[in-house]
Formats: C-alpha cells, structure tokens, sequence
C-alpha cells in the first residue's frame, strides 16, 4: 500500500528530477548542512555520545566514499549500488533517506543525479562530523555561549560541571550553513555591545585591531584618512564622516562576499574628531575588539 506521504515524496522526487543537473545540485546543496533541530538535539548529548556519533559518521564515509570511486569506474554500476544500500544509513535530515531511496529506483538516465545525491550526501556528513567535533572541542573551552540561533530562537545552554560552550549561530533560513569561530571571549577581546556606539582614542600614525564576526581587519589612520584593512591585506579607502561596512552593495565599503560570517549591514565606523573613532556593531556575529583599547564609558546609539 502506496501511503499519501509515500506518493508525496515520489512527486517532490520527480519535480527535482525534471530539473536540469545543475538546478539538481542546487537544490541538493541546500541539503548539506544539519538543521536548526539537530543542533539542539546534539547540545543536549554527551561529549561521549558525540563522540561516538562523529566514529560511526567516519566509517559511513569510507564506505560511500569507496562506493564513489568503483562508480568513477563502473558509471554503470552506480544503480545496483545504491539499491544494494541500506536505507538506514542515510539520515532522516533532509529528506535524505526517502529521496535517495527513491532515487535508486530511477533508471540508467539519471546516473549523473545519483551520482551528485552521493556526493552532497557526503558533503552532508562531513559537515554534520565538523559540528559534532567543534561542539566537543568548544565544551572543553571556558568561553561565553552566544545565541544558538539567528533570528527568533535564542538559547543558553550550559553543560553540568562547565561554566560556558562557544557560540553557534544559524546563518540561513533553511539550515546551518556554517559553524562561525569567533575570536574567544578573553582578556584579549571584547564583543562591542550592539547597537551602541563606542569611541576609541585613535590619532594620527595609530591603528586599530578589529574582528568583524571570525575575519581580522585594521583600521588605520593616514593623514586626514581612515583606512580599513582586511585579514588579506586589501586596503579600503572609508569615506569622510560616516561609513558603513558589510557585505551588501549598499554600503561604503562593500566587503569580499567570500566573507559569509560578516553581515550585509555589519559596522558604522565615523570620525567625530581627530583623535578617535567612532564603531557601532549592527550585526548578527559581532565585532570584536582589543580590550585595552575599549573605552570605559559607553554612548548609547
């Protein structure tokens, strides 16, 4: 007996498939990352339990990897294969276990599309072993937990016996798209307050250290000018008065779009006078800056 959610599957399968290869792997992409749910499943779990979770991940990579290759080989093969699989070795994130299931029922004219569904299917298990490993390390790390997710979940969770985990943070509407290292609360430093504006003592000749979520920027001062400095060495020039920084297009300085941490919208930088500047964090992973350099008043935005 075909249940509704069966046939239902089958007809989400067959849209993907009416897609070209490339919209195919697109789609598939948006698989590869763990969902907002697991996260918080994997919070609640031991060390030992992720642990153990993170061996069986690693085993279930050599064997699809392995597969991969023979398929490289024998594209041919590749149905047999995955028909011979077990579908409990693929996760229930996703979708993944019914649509591969059903993918191998497809014939020798979709190949390619199983072919990519293994491979995103292992880009999805490398990334589910990297969070299980960063959420173990991060544990054994006294640091300040920020929010679990961006946007309305938010969540502090601290395990028995430790004062505080690092910081996860869920950069897209469909799932986590990447586990962002922030520069560890420290001495060294500090998380500006948000939307609030700081201002630092910076003259002439002088320069200023600046984590914009996980990336090392510098801003110096020149002359009459201000410039910022990326952890790649590129240079941009800020503008007289106020200057916004970010990804977006929109701003006055538009940063590197490889840099996916740091928001559309992530900083205002102005120069009030001579010697000092002016920041106001607007972003979602923060600015960071070195303690001894933060100012002990704060001006409220």
């Amino acid at each position: 007996m075909i249940t509704k959610e069966a046939d239902s599957g089958r007809g989400h399968l067959k849209a993907l498939l009416g897609q070209n290869l490339q919209a195919f792997e697109e789609n598939l992409s948006q698989r590869t990352k763990v969902p907002p749910e697991r996260i918080v499943e994997f919070l609640s779990c031991s060390n030992i339990e992720l642990e153990q979770q993170a061996r069986v991940i690693e085993e279930v990579e050599r064997r699809f990897s392995t597969l991969l290759e023979r398929c490289e080989e024998e594209p041919e093969k590749i149905g047999p294969y995955m028909r011979a699989l077990d579908p409990k070795a693929f996760s229930r994130d996703h979708e993944w276990r019914n649509l591969v299931h059903e993918l191998s029922r497809e014939g020798p004219r979709f190949q390619e599309h199983k072919r990519m569904a293994l491979t995103k299917y292992l880009e999805y298990l490398s990334f589910r072993k990297e969070l299980l490993n960063f959420i173990c390390s991060r544990r054994k790390q006294p640091t300040q937990l920020g929010k679990l997710l961006d946007g309305d979940v938010a969540k502090v969770l601290e395990p028995a016996g430790q004062s505080h985990v690092g910081a996860l943070k869920e950069t897209d509407a469909f799932g986590m798209t990447r586990v962002v290292a922030m520069p560890m609360a420290s001495d060294k430093y500090v998380r500006l307050p948000e939307k609030e504006s700081v201002r630092f003592k910076l003259r002439e000749g002088e320069s200023l250290e600046l984590f914009l979520a996980a990336h090392r920027f510098e801003v110096h001062v020149e002359g009459e000018e201000l410039r910022l400095v990326d952890e790649r060495g590129v240079a941009h020039r800020l503008p007289e008065g106020r200057s916004s920084v970010g990804r977006h297009i929109d701003n006055d300085v538009m940063l590197d779009s490889r840099y996916q941490e740091i928001s559309r919208f992530h900083l205002i930088i102005e120069r009030p006078d001579p010697e000092s500047l002016r920041l106001t964090d607007i972003s979602s992973f923060g600015t960071f800056a070195d303690a001894k350099q933060l100012p002990s008043t704060i001006e409220r935005w």
